[in-house]
């Protein structure tokens, strides 16, 4: 008698334990995928909150302080270190030192500085006071500092002589002209300037920097305004300070009798933007020597959509 035939139960058999073994490989998927989800749902550190502005201005004077030290104890390294790469020192004759140039011959002033006062607008920020140059002459200086990755750097180191304790405090009496004398053109800075913008901010600068110029040639100080800072100081050689309410009156003044108000050509411009602040540097030549040729470094703050002047400081060039 023959055995019965069993080939089908065990494929039976086989096809059962297979049907059997893939819920196994689903429900070991499932754990897999939960255990590599777990990292996922852990919640994601805040970003540190940004500094306070009074503590990035402490920042800024302990490394002008820092700086001072090291260029007194010729530290070469440690100044490398805190000046940027475009570094400039202007100095009170007008003359332009590079990097490089200061590195070389590091000259210790045997002073502090007197009258400090520190701004800082979000990655510029600038020191202002007087102090005592290496050959002991009184001096006001503009450190403009900007804010890298590893800290505060200094690009602009900028001098001025300080005007006479007898210099008059008040603009000379403006000279009147014909109620329909037209405006000087002054085309250069009004229409162009010998720069061209590399981004939107920069166009934007330029054009606020030409529109506050029309408005002086107009002596229309209600338009100067508006480009101007609460803040904006300007210092000039041998003369005292000027702020924003003293020079909008003598606008005031010079448009009350028409006079003839010049601005001065750009001979060369060179700009650095940080979000909302920036700073300028400018050669200046006025129109049939009005006025000697001069280099100014300003600093710019952008408020309610609208560039603004906060600092402008401007220092006769001295023929070498």
């Amino acid at each position: 008698m023959k055995r019965p035939v069993r080939k089908p139960a065990k494929r039976a058999a086989r096809k059962s334990s297979t049907k059997a073994k893939k819920p196994a490989r689903k429900t070991a998927a499932k754990r897999h995928s939960k255990v590599r989800a777990k990292p996922r749902s852990k919640p994601r550190k805040p970003a540190a909150p940004p500094k306070p502005v009074a503590s990035e201005v402490n920042a800024v004077i302990d490394t002008t302080i820092t700086l001072r030290d090291a260029i007194r104890d010729g530290d070469v390294s440690s100044v490398e270190r805190l000046l940027a790469k475009d570094f400039q020192f202007v100095d009170a004759s007008g003359h332009v030192h590079a990097r490089s140039e200061v590195l070389a011959a590091l000259k210790a002033s045997p002073h502090g500085m007197a009258g400090v006062n520190a701004r800082c607008y979000g990655r510029v920020a600038m020191v202002t006071g007087v102090r005592k140059s290496a050959q002991g002459t009184d001096l006001y200086g503009l450190d403009v500092w900007i804010k890298m990755r590893d800290g505060w750097r200094a690009l602009i180191h900028h001098n001025n002589s300080l005007a006479h304790p007898d210099a008059p405090h008040t603009h000379p009496e403006p000279k009147s002209r014909p109620a329909d004398a037209p405006p000087p053109t002054c085309a250069n800075p009004l229409t162009f300037v010998p720069y061209e913008p590399k981004t939107k901010a920069e166009r934007e600068i330029i054009a606020s920097f030409q529109a506050l110029e029309t408005a002086v040639t107009r002596n229309d100080a209600d338009t100067w305004v508006r480009y101007m800072a609460d803040e904006f100081v300007v210092t000039r050689t041998g003369q005292h300070p000027t702020t924003k309410a003293e020079r909008a009156g003598h606008l005031r003044a010079q448009r009350a009798v028409n006079a003839e108000t010049w601005v001065a050509e750009v001979e060369a411009m060179k700009l650095w933007v940080f979000g909302d602040a920036a700073v300028m540097r400018a050669d200046h030549v006025m129109p049939e020597n009005r006025r000697p040729p001069y280099r100014a470094t300003r600093v710019w703050v952008k408020r309610d959509g609208r560039w603004q002047m906060a600092v402008s400081q401007q220092t006769t060039r001295v023929s070498e």
